[in-house]
């Protein structure tokens, strides 16, 4: 929001200027001419601030749209919240929280960053990183249905790899991230306890009750 109005008051300035150029002010016969390099100066200033909103605003609608596909088409929203948006937030101790109504997915500070780092060198994720994908997974899971937050991220661990490659990620490196999730980030939640354990369990695993038998699961893939 801030660097929205910072934008439009750089694009005040340039109407203001353009608007002097064409109306001759109060008190004087002759408008006054346009100052070139002023107004490439704040068009410019308006541009550059008007760029992080725009980058985010088109990270969110390509995350809604393959969040959507991950829910089997029950309609999702993600938000990236901003360091504001995370203070304010009454689940701010979460990385995320979707509401199944409404298909509304936040995403705090800063994981939709770590999240786009991800994706800009998959090769070299690092164990934030694959966070940051299984966090995407996991509320995409609770959008499609579930509540069970054990279910949840089970459901989330057997889909990372098909999330990792509606995100752009290729196929074999998709595969590798997928799976380095499941056989350390995930297994570390058992090892852990306490909060972590209930997104835990020893039934999350190929043959085993949790197991879906998707074809495209994150250890079906060869």
């Amino acid at each position: 929001m801030l660097w929205t109005l910072i934008s439009l008051f750089f694009l005040w300035c340039a109407f203001h200027e353009v608007h002097a150029s064409l109306v001759a002010p109060a008190g004087f016969d002759f408008p006054s001419p346009v100052s070139k390099p002023y107004l490439a100066l704040v068009l410019a200033l308006a541009a550059l601030f008007a760029w992080p909103p725009l980058h985010t605003w088109h990270f969110q609608r390509f995350l809604s749209g393959k969040a959507t596909e991950l829910a089997d088409n029950h309609r999702a929203k993600v938000h990236c919240n901003t360091v504001f948006d995370t203070m304010l937030d009454p689940e701010m101790l979460f990385a995320g929280h979707a509401n199944p109504r409404t298909g509304e997915i936040a995403i705090q500070h800063p994981w939709c960053d770590t999240l786009r780092s991800y994706l800009n060198h998959p090769e070299r994720a690092t164990s934030q990183e694959l966070e940051s994908l299984d966090l995407f997974t996991h509320e995409s899971m609770h959008v499609r249905g579930e509540l069970n937050e054990a279910l949840t991220e089970c459901e989330a661990v057997q889909r990372n790899y098909r999330a990792a490659r509606l995100l752009g990620v290729p196929d074999e490196t998709a595969r590798e991230n997928a799976l380095q999730y499941y056989n350390i980030n995930y297994q570390q939640r058992g090892k852990i306890g306490g909060m972590q354990a209930a997104y835990y369990s020893d039934q999350c695993a190929p043959g085993r009750a949790m197991d879906e038998h998707l074809s495209d699961s994150t250890w079906a893939t060869p």
